[in-house]
């Protein structure tokens, strides 16, 4: 049996100020060492699926790995794979939006994984969007290498479908910056008698190292 695999990675660190929610503001990568790009394309495979996402720090990202020699098959955009939306949140920093006092603000940390912001999704409705598409995508492109460039919400979506946890479990991952996580997913698997026709095979990877 031929496996599809996912190779997961976040996208470049943002140029914004730190502390700024910027979930679904189109903020641009920050350039990187050219040896580690280098690097970091050196551990994905040729011929590859690429997808991003319709923001501007995964195409950037993008941009940078075949610069540096990345060769993919064909190349994609997926909106479902976009960052979690904020709301009225976007562009503003947290020590902002807590000196504030707002009563929203406050009540979204009672349960940041299914709470809303104003005007914006909850991490789970990112993980519902997130996780049809992840789906349909493993079901079309089987046997395939699949290098999705991403962002720390939807790779943590995807994560978290593959292991079947909740939301608010997988809101303890971390995913850093061009970290890499990897999956591969069986046809078959369930009736060969594994528990799950899935298999990670890293998370959080510094992928440079």
């Amino acid at each position: 049996m031929t496996a599809t695999r996912w190779h997961l990675l976040r996208h470049a660190p943002a140029d914004v100020e730190k502390g700024t929610v910027y979930g679904r503001t189109d903020v641009p990568a920050l350039p990187q060492d050219p040896a580690l790009i280098e690097r970091i394309a050196a551990r994905l495979p040729a011929e590859s699926l690429l997808i991003t996402t319709p923001l501007r720090r995964t195409t950037e990202t993008a941009e940078m790995l075949e610069a540096a020699g990345l060769a993919p098959r064909n190349r994609i955009v997926e909106a479902a794979f976009a960052e979690q939306d904020f709301g009225a949140w976007e562009g503003t920093t947290h020590d902002a939006l807590g000196q504030e006092g707002s009563a929203d603000y406050a009540a979204f940390w009672d349960n940041p994984a299914r709470n809303r912001p104003p005007g914006g999704e909850s991490f789970a409705d990112l993980a519902a969007r997130a996780s049809a598409a992840f789906a349909t995508l493993t079901e079309t492109h089987p046997a395939r290498d699949i290098v999705l460039i991403g962002h720390g919400g939807s790779i943590r979506a995807i994560i978290a479908t593959i292991l079947g946890i909740t939301p608010e479990n997988a809101l303890a991952m971390e995913i850093a910056p061009l970290s890499l996580s990897l999956a591969d997913h069986t046809r078959g698997g369930e009736a060969a008698g594994a528990l799950s026709p899935w298999r990670v095979r890293g998370l959080n990877i510094r992928a440079g190292v």
